[in-house]
């Protein structure tokens, strides 16, 4: 009603189901509107008087005539009014009983609808071509994901494909893991974050690590070169064997330090 401009008496006849009406309700329905010089006691009694009979007493040839102009005039009134309402709409849908509000008010939803319409059918067409490009992308071919660290590439195998092509096909699965779930609230700003940093920048993340692997790795050789030892130093007044001549340390008093030689 507020789209057409019409009234609760148009709206009925909008929805009105005529093939719901029996035979003789339709066939009145129609006179009302054919014959609108009539009122309803004379719609009866012309109604009465064209197709009532009397199985017993009328004869047969008559009653089967008033039963065929019967079925013939009922489906006059059907087509009637069937193209009737189907008229009437096209009137109001053309704003024929609109105010100058009302025309532009229903100008401004078409407008809206049609936009809604081509919006609606580009959504399609984007989500038919991400579902094939990420079907190809995880086809057989695909043995993980690649990242460019310098002059090199390096591969993150993933072995459940299939798994991640499915995960990853709705971006809600991704946001939704840092949201409150009754709420759909932020509810871990650092992990989204987080995440989002490292999705954006995946070969520059790729890199840090592997220049901090290599910096790591280089430390360790240097130690392992130099060959440092943390065990503790021996204690005074051991000896120790050697090929030449061995010396013993006999008194850490230095003024009386005694020194013997074994030949």
């Amino acid at each position: 009603m507020n789209d057409t401009g019409g009234d609760l008496v148009d709206y009925v006849k909008l929805n009105q189901d005529y093939s719901k009406l029996d035979d003789k309700s339709m066939l009145k329905e129609y006179y009302k509107q054919t014959k609108t010089h009539l009122d309803d006691e004379e719609i009866n009694f012309l109604m009465e008087d064209e197709f009532s009979f009397d199985e017993d007493t009328d004869d047969e040839r008559e009653i089967r005539k008033k039963k065929i102009a019967l079925k013939e005039q009922v489906a006059n009134a059907k087509s009637h009014l069937d193209g009737l309402k189907s008229k009437y709409y096209q009137e109001l849908k053309a704003g024929s009983r609109l105010t100058p509000e009302q025309q532009k008010a229903q100008e401004f939803f078409n407008r809206y609808k049609k936009t809604t319409e081509e919006s609606s059918k580009r959504s399609e067409v984007l989500a038919s071509n991400f579902s094939s490009k990420t079907n190809n992308f995880f086809g057989d071919g695909f043995k993980g994901f690649e990242y460019n660290v310098g002059d090199k590439k390096f591969r993150f195998n993933v072995n459940n494909a299939d798994e991640v092509k499915n995960t990853q096909s709705n971006v809600n699965n991704f946001v939704g893991k840092f949201l409150n779930e009754k709420t759909g609230a932020l509810e871990d700003a650092a992990g989204y974050h987080k995440s989002l940093f490292t999705a954006m920048n995946p070969d520059a993340i790729a890199k840090h690590f592997y220049e901090q692997g290599k910096a790591d790795a280089t430390k360790s050789s240097i130690a392992k070169a130099k060959n440092i030892s943390m065990n503790p130093r021996q204690s005074h007044g051991k000896a120790t064997n050697t090929s030449g001549p061995q010396f013993k340390v006999l008194s850490d008093n230095s003024s009386g330090m005694q020194w013997k030689i074994k030949k």
